[in-house]
């Protein structure tokens, strides 16, 4: 638990130095229509073991259930296709670039960072790349999960901290913006379950721990590291949200494919 509660602290002053080093006029609404990027995660209560053609919504004996999950957000890159109004070919490349660092906590949908001006007309594509870079996270993780792990034999609190550099991409297709002033929002939507496919519960339950906590890391625990590291890369969706200014209703879109790319 030592170890743990060393790292909250840390987490915490990180967060505060985050927060304050991100630049607060992209937050600015100033009547144009934006293009922002908001990061969340999903299913923190699931079963084990994972079935991945399913949703992992019931809770058996063994389960995982996480109550903390957060992000360092180094920079987001925007680039744009805008067709020209003349030829109605690609003529004009646009690529804007946000930086932080910023810790995002997943569980609080209410933060959209980028927050991009939209030039009207016709978008062939627009492209987000979000990055989280180990060197801005310093001596902490990059990605980081807390929680509680449940077994026939009780509860166990459960960390796991990535220190990789960690990237996600997002594309929309044919987006016309007009003098309407419309947001749009690319939501990145990771599923917590889906990170834990492929985990043995019989490692879960031989996993070393460490102050009492079962710490997945580079350093411990290693070979369910590695197969959450390589969920990450994967398990994400994209969400697309857009509203006019004088509208309360936000519309949606959904990538139910994984490919980053709008269905509807």
């Amino acid at each position: 638990m030592k170890t743990e509660k060393k790292f909250l602290v840390a987490l915490a002053l990180m967060t505060a130095i985050f927060i304050s080093c991100s630049d607060d006029g992209d937050m600015m609404n100033d009547g144009e229509s934006l293009f922002g990027v908001r990061i969340e995660a999903l299913n923190t209560e699931f079963s084990l073991p994972v079935q991945t053609s399913m949703k992992s919504v019931t809770i058996d004996a063994e389960s995982i259930a996480w109550d903390s999950a957060h992000l360092v957000v180094s920079s987001i890159k925007f680039e744009a296709e805008l067709k020209s109004v003349v030829t109605g070919e690609d003529s004009i490349e646009i690529e804007y670039k946000w930086y932080g660092p910023q810790m995002v906590d997943l569980l609080n949908n209410e933060l959209t960072m980028g927050n991009f001006v939209l030039q009207p007309g016709y978008y062939d594509e627009i492209e987000l790349k979000v990055s989280g870079l180990q060197e801005n996270a310093g001596d902490n993780p990059v990605f980081y999960l807390a929680g509680t792990y449940t077994n026939d034999t009780g509860t166990t609190p459960i960390v796991v901290m990535v220190n990789h550099d960690v990237y996600f991409k997002t594309e929309k297709e044919n987006v016309e913006v007009t003098e309407e002033e419309i947001d749009f929002t690319s939501i990145i939507q990771l599923y917590l379950d889906e990170l834990m496919a492929d985990v043995d519960v019989a490692d879960l339950d031989n996993a070393e721990l460490v102050d009492g906590v079962l710490l997945i890391s580079s350093d411990h625990n290693t070979g369910i590291y590695q197969t959450i590291i390589g969920n990450l890369e994967h398990d994400h969706r994209t969400h697309y949200k857009h509203k006019h200014h004088d509208d309360d209703d936000e519309h949606d879109g959904y990538d139910d494919d994984h490919d980053g790319h709008d269905d509807d």
